[in-house]
């Protein structure tokens, strides 16, 4: 039924998007379509139902703008955006300009990256010399501010997310807990995974919670704690790196990943937690868990794996504990223009830009993967109204930005990636015994401090 409330929908909306792509101003890509087309290659790591809501995009813009202006845009999918910043990063190093794409997304987490590399577009240049037709002001601010150094946009805002709690209303039916309402706090969590864990014999055979926890939704477990009145606490220095070099992590001396690890060990000794749960969505689909965590990108993924198995419950993040706010991290991914030196090739890139922030465009987006819209005009928009008065579990994302504090952020560093692999390796020995809290605390400050210092003394 979702599919085609969705896809009737988006068949009204998309005849509106094509008369406004068509009539969308700016300068020619290449030679205007005169004597040749320019063609642009747009590396990204989106799969599944975000590949092809990418490509549907991508193909009516080819259709209608680009085939105007003369403009071909080329998708490569690069892998997962891991693999994607592997490959950009070595053609980089390798000074392969022709084995660079003519525009990227990279992961928020690679902010601290893409900052210092001068072949990348900067958001804020694009805005000062109004390549998109668009300024700061058009944009989410909490959105654009997770992708800003010393107040000024790195990235634009391209594929955002947030951390979301996904769980089946049926199992909670039958464990007597109130399918409307989900757990509000992490002890919660431990309690409600207690009375959904099912065993045969000495083995579990359903988990009521799986998830394998890493710094992106650590980011929001420290940041909406309150160490010193301001409330909400860092992970990092110099504001997470928003405003300088980020040179060490601060979550080990504000006490805010003992706090969590504390109240997390507790809940998932309580709840038996599947803490190295590598499967989340599929398993969640397929009963084997009843409760995990994801991003709201994968709003649309879950609610077509689930189908009719059972009924999907949406809901915010549970808060670390009863005394923190609601806050949650930004995710996803900001896109950026790649500067080779070729005019032709960087007007057509801000040509498709333009199509992509229209506010049709942004809703196509949103509707077929449960990324979020990140243009103010498209949340203001009749049509968003309508679609969200039609799929109420698309606001749920929206509704948690909004009412969070844009401080809660992820560390802006260059080894982003690698402090998301030591924190999920902390939590796991910590879960599993190897480490203590402490010794768990303390190895992922070390580490991730040792990966900071070394990048920054290779950059600065």
């Amino acid at each position: 039924m979702r599919k085609k409330v969705i896809a009737g929908f988006m068949a009204a909306l998309m005849a509106a998007s094509l008369v406004t792509g068509c009539g969308s101003g700016g300068s020619d890509g290449g030679d205007g379509g005169s004597s040749g087309v320019t063609e642009i290659v747009f590396w990204h790591p989106m799969g599944g139902v975000q590949q092809t809501a990418l490509d549907n995009i991508v193909n009516e813009f080819n259709e209608t703008v680009g085939a105007e202006k003369g403009i071909k845009v080329t998708t490569v999918y690069q892998g997962a955006n891991t693999e994607l910043a592997k490959k950009l990063k070595a053609a980089v190093q390798a000074k392969d300009m022709d084995g660079l794409p003519d525009i990227t997304t990279m992961s928020s987490g690679e902010t601290g990256y893409m900052k210092d590399l001068d072949l990348a577009v900067k958001a804020q240049q694009i805005f000062d010399i109004g390549s998109i037709g668009l300024s700061a002001d058009d944009f989410q601010e909490g959105m654009l501010n997770s992708l800003a150094y010393e107040g000024e946009a790195v990235g634009l805002p391209f594929s955002s997310s947030a951390i979301l709690f996904y769980y089946n209303k049926d199992a909670f039916r039958e464990a007597g807990l109130d399918p409307e309402k989900a757990p509000q706090t992490i002890e919660e969590l431990g309690e409600y995974s207690k009375q959904l864990t099912k065993t045969e014999g000495s083995e579990i055979a359903q988990y009521g919670f799986g998830y394998a926890a890493d710094s992106w939704v650590v980011a929001s477990w420290v940041g909406q704690q309150d160490t010193d009145g301001q409330g909400y606490s860092l992970f990092g220095d110099n504001n997470n790196g928003h405003d300088g070099v980020m040179t060490k992590v601060v979550f080990d001396e504000n006490g805010t990943m003992k706090h969590f690890l504390e109240v997390y060990k507790a809940a998932a000794e309580t709840g038996n937690f599947k803490y190295k749960e590598d499967d989340p969505v599929n398993n969640l689909s397929a009963g084997n868990i009843t409760m995990t965590l994801a991003s709201s990108a994968s709003l649309t993924t879950v609610m077509d794996s689930v189908g009719d198995k059972f009924e999907l419950g949406v809901a915010a993040l549970p808060r670390v504990d009863e005394n923190a706010t609601g806050s949650v991290t930004f995710g996803g991914n900001a896109v950026y223009p790649i500067d080779k030196g070729n005019e032709d090739k960087l007007n057509a890139t801000y040509e498709f830009l333009k199509y992509f922030y229209t506010d049709e465009a942004q809703l196509e987006w949103h509707s077929g993967t449960g990324y979020l819209p990140v243009t103010n005009s498209t949340y203001e928009s009749d049509a968003y109204a309508q679609f969200i008065a039609e799929n109420p579990q698309f606001a749920v994302a929206a509704d948690c930005v909004a009412e969070s504090d844009p401080n809660v952020q992820e560390a802006m560093c260059g080894v982003a990636g690698t402090i998301l692999t030591i924190v999920k390796d902390g939590i796991m020995n910590c879960l599993d015994g190897s480490l203590t809290v402490d010794e768990a605390v303390q190895t992922m400050a070390e580490e991730s401090n040792t990966a900071i210092q070394d990048y920054n003394d290779a950059n600065y």
